[in-house]
């Protein structure tokens, strides 16, 4: 059986993709056949792959023995059969059953993905800057680009240790005005700091989103979701620039900033009268279909706009339902200097706020 964008937008988060990252999606999609009393996958065992029922139905069987019978015309059926770690249902085929799999890390990077390419593009500045109308002069006083960028909010939560090996590890490169550091859709490589000269970033129509000078830098969202480039990156004038290679990336700066909190931990917090609120950055659908108690939704799409709305005096903490989704808006986070914590969440049947 062939499947198709019209069939896989029957199931969700899919109906809310792109056709780009359908395709995408399609590639990667199989077909697979469940004669009756079959099982699709077992309680207790962590799912590799998710599951949709194209024809057919199955029962749902939980650990207290009760039954969720879903047939391929339900509603329910527009959702994966399983959509937690590990599965907490054994699924069996009460009838001849024809399902769409998908790896879940696919999917998961696809999501990541797709939402990035709505963010208004991977840099350090603050989304509600007005951008300078006027031309650029090339001929500026020249700005100490290590004191910038250790007073962003992003590197004054890195260990000492780890900044002087960062600055070990950076590499110089020149570039000219006109040359496009980075390009929309790309994949990414390297963490980018400006050390002298001007850049502009453009969303994907060409329009001028933002100005960057000595200091800003660009490109993390894409190496911490490991997915393109949702920006792209000129130069306005000739320039050098410190570029940081992805592995570096990840064990100076992107580990080191995020914060893991247990279950047992977070109950503790709670208890300690903190101003406490708990994100899930999923799409909405994800969120309806499964959710911690006391969860706020903030689409990951969504978040950048509301950064500024945030308060500094309450302790955020994502759940990492979104997987890499998750990890970019904790990045996010703490670039605006907020206080944020990432949920270890996979074994939580229930949070209460």
């Amino acid at each position: 059986m062939t499947i198709n964008k019209e069939i896989l937008q029957l199931f969700s988060p899919f109906d809310s993709l792109s056709s780009d990252f359908l395709e995408s999606a399609i590639e990667r999609i199989s077909v697979r056949e469940f004669k009756k009393g079959d099982v699709l996958f077992q309680r207790g065992k962590k799912l590799s792959e998710t599951f949709y029922l194209l024809k057919g139905g199955v029962d749902l069987l939980a650990a207290d023995l009760s039954r969720i019978s879903v047939n391929h015309t339900s509603p329910q059926a527009r959702h994966p059969l399983c959509n937690t770690q590990p599965a907490r249902v054994t699924a069996f085929a009460k009838t001849d059953v024809t399902a769409l799999v998908i790896e879940r890390d696919f999917l998961d990077l696809v999501m990541v993905w797709s939402e990035s390419s709505l963010l208004d593009g991977s840099v350090s500045i603050d989304p509600d800057d007005e951008l300078d109308s006027d031309p650029i002069i090339e001929d500026q006083p020249s700005t100490d680009w290590m004191s910038v960028l250790l007073a962003a909010p992003l590197f004054s939560r890195i260990p000492p240790g780890n900044i002087q090996a960062l600055f070990q590890r950076f590499i110089p490169r020149n570039v000219s005005k006109g040359e496009k550091v980075v390009v929309v859709g790309t994949k990414g490589d390297y963490f980018y700091v400006i050390k002298s000269g001007t850049a502009q970033v453009l969303d994907s129509a060409g329009y001028c989103k933002a100005s960057l000078s000595t200091g800003d830098y660009f490109g993390e969202e894409a190496l911490i979701g490991d997915t393109a480039r949702n920006a792209t990156v000129e130069m306005s004038s000739d320039g050098e620039l410190m570029c940081l290679g992805k592995e570096s990336f990840a064990e100076l700066l992107h580990r080191p900033l995020v914060n893991y909190v247990s279950v047992t931990e977070f109950f503790k917090l709670q208890q300690s009268g903190r101003s406490i609120r708990l994100i899930d950055v999923r799409l909405p659908i994800e969120f309806k279909q499964q959710q911690l108690s006391g969860s706020v939704n903030i689409p990951l799409s969504y978040l950048r706009p509301k950064l500024n709305e945030m308060s500094k005096d309450v302790l955020y903490v994502v759940s990492d339902y979104g997987g890499r989704r998750s990890e970019v808006a904790v990045q996010l986070m703490v670039q605006a200097g907020l206080d944020v914590l990432l949920l270890r969440s996979s074994d939580v049947q229930e949070v209460e706020l």
